[in-house]
């Protein structure tokens, strides 16, 4: 009987059942491993006792600040007496990418415009206000959790590119007295640079260390409650946000417990990365603490926030210097900072690049993808058609393996009498089948593993192209086909509406492509059909045509457009080259029959016969 004949079921119970039980294995297994196995947390230091509180207070509005240092072209410095402000005051650094805004309540960073790229037609704020307000490199004497310094501070603007705040505090000593100390904060940018520098200057009174903080932290700086771009909800197709460290020569993504976590550990940098964009914090020498938050507050659905504590002071005067890169997760930009010679603050081997998602045992070939995608891109200026061209090269590239596939295809289909036979007569005796099968493969030169090598070898490059359309920046925004497929980083949609819970499907748009990668799949499963191989049953069969495309139309339902893009194209390409390859194996095989001896009937004594004859 036929396995194409309609009378029979598409899935038989045993196939269903054996489906089930995959699943069933696969889960139980991989909670059983994250139980049994669990990932090692990074060093933690839980959040420090309050202690008694040095009581650092702003000073008196009406007060004199002490001496302020001017800078003169030559000659000594000059001493000057500023004024306390008493109202909010708003300043603007502007560069060719960057547009910084900060406000004197605090000498905060209250907005950071990217100005180079857009969302929804504005430049991407890459601070974002939850319902307590913006905490842009906000300052807290303590550790974390201690209120923000929100009194208004002196201000100057040093040049086009550096603004500085000052104020003048005190704080009890040692006896109970109370000693001014002034605060200074100090911001730098630098043209054509992502990446900004942030000074913290503690200068006392007097000789004597001050006694700033909650007795184990001086100081807090806060990046928070979350950064941009702006979002309603994070649906995982769409963005994210996640902490990703550097620590020593590891890349490390930290998943505070409880939504929030301090962990003194040594980072070269911490950042808040997002798909497209990320905030990294590029700390000096000094042992900071770091407290990440990762919750449901501030107004936001998700908030993912970042501390960096510095310990007690330890001299009179003290200055640290944080650098930091907001701006997007490109290759490009990143780089900038592994060689001296290309970026202003002469940083070198930073590893930046790091934070970009991928590195895994395939991002080897999901880097020459991405070369490739660029390479077409420079030709035709649309990443659509790069990304069909990268499908033709690698068909191009992977066509002797193809060829060699379909040829084994074809020689199964030749023994396929031969195999039919040994099953039927060894039906009752597997091991025995087996071994006649292993016997007549052996025979007829016929390897049963190399029609599968060109499909095996498609899995990677599937799992390379998904982390390359979900990570690659350049594809953000990126338009195929304007009014249909205007994102390759995003599902299509030809009709959105409010999500419709199908409980294990949730569905919010009409997309053409998944529908239109299920025809061509199915059209290919067809068209690619192989004679059925020993042990397989006709459900078996026709669930891997049908069955499988079905499985995956829900799998990629809601992924990146230009993976769809690749996968249609791909299976058109395969459709058409398996035509050509048909065509030249049918050649070869009516070329074999010409050349084969002519059989011819000889007379012979008492009888006839047949003899072969050249």
């Amino acid at each position: 009987m036929s396995i194409y004949e309609p009378n029979e079921k598409a899935f038989d119970k045993r196939t269903l059942l054996a489906v089930v039980l995959m699943v069933v294995v696969v889960t139980v297994g991989m909670s059983v491993q994250s139980i049994l196995f669990p990932k090692k947390p990074l060093a933690v230091q839980t959040e420090q006792p309050a202690a008694a509180q040095p009581g650092v207070v702003p000073a008196p509005a009406g007060a004199t600040a002490p001496v302020e240092l001017a800078a003169p072209a030559t000659g000594p410095m000059a001493l000057t007496d500023e004024t306390a402000p008493i109202a909010e005051q708003l300043y603007v650094v502007e560069t060719d990418i960057l547009k910084a805004t900060f406000t004197n309540a605090g000498g905060e960073l209250i907005s950071l415009l990217l100005t180079e790229h857009k969302e929804k037609g504005l430049p991407v704020e890459m601070l974002l206000g939850g319902d307590s307000g913006v905490d842009g490199l906000s300052l807290a004497f303590g550790g974390p959790g201690s209120p923000a310094v929100d009194a208004y501070m002196n201000a100057r603007q040093l040049d086009a590119n550096t603004v500085e705040f000052y104020r003048t505090f005190t704080a009890k000593d040692a006896s109970g007295q109370d000693v001014p100390f002034t605060l200074r904060k100090k911001f730098e940018f630098v043209p054509g640079e992502y990446m900004f520098k942030l000074s913290v200057t503690v200068e006392n009174s007097q000789t004597a260390v001050p006694l700033l903080g909650d007795g184990a932290w001086a100081y807090t700086l806060s990046i928070g409650p979350q950064i941009g771009p702006t979002y309603a909800h994070l649906p995982k197709n769409a963005d994210w946000r996640k902490i990703v460290t550097l620590e020593g020569d590891k890349r490390k993504v930290v998943s505070p417990k409880g939504g929030k976590q301090t962990y003194l550990n040594d980072v070269a940098w911490s950042a808040i990365a997002g798909k497209y964009f990320a905030f990294m914090a590029l700390p000096d020498a000094t042992a900071y603490a770091f407290t990440y938050t990762s919750t449901a507050t501030g107004g936001f659905p998700v908030t993912t926030a970042m501390a960096i504590s510095r310990p007690l002071l330890g001299a009179s005067s003290q200055t640290d210097v944080f650098h930091f890169y907001a701006g997007p997760k490109s290759s490009k930009e990143l780089s900038r900072y592994d060689d001296p010679a290309r970026n202003a603050y002469k940083r070198v081997n930073e590893r930046l690049e790091d934070v970009i998602e991928g590195g895994n045992m395939l991002g080897w070939l999901e880097t020459l993808l991405k070369w490739a995608m660029n390479m077409f891109y420079a030709l035709v200026k649309n990443y659509g058609v790069a990304i069909i061209l990268v499908t033709v090269l690698v068909k191009l590239i992977m066509f002797p393996l193809t060829f060699k596939g379909s040829k084994s295809t074809a020689r199964m289909a030749d023994i396929q009498p031969k195999m039919k036979e040994i099953q039927d007569k060894f039906k009752n005796n597997p091991q025995k089948m087996n071994q006649e099968l292993a016997e007549l493969y052996k025979r007829e030169g016929y390897n049963p593993l190399s029609g599968c090598l060109p499909m095996l070898i498609q899995l990677p490059i599937f799992f390379a192209m998904y982390a390359l359309f979900n990570n690659h920046f350049e594809l953000r925004g990126a338009s195929f086909i304007p009014g249909w497929v205007g994102d390759l980083s995003l599902p299509d949609s030809v009709l959105d509406f409010p999500t419709i819970n199908l409980v294990l499907w949730r569905l919010s748009a009409i997309r053409l492509l998944p529908i239109i990668y299920l025809a061509s799949q199915l059209f290919y499963g067809k068209f690619m059909q192989t004679p059925q191989g020993a042990g397989q049953s006709a459900g078996q069969m026709k669930f891997m045509m049908y069955g499988m495309p079905i499985i995956f139309f829900f799998v990629l339902y809601d992924m990146p457009s230009g993976l769809l893009v690749y996968w249609i194209a791909s299976n058109v390409l395969t459709i058409i080259q398996q035509i050509v390859i048909n065509k030249v194996i049918h050649k070869k095989r009516l070329e074999t029959k010409a050349a084969e001896p002519a059989l011819k009937i000889v007379p012979r004594k008492g009888g006839s016969g047949i003899k072969g004859k050249r």
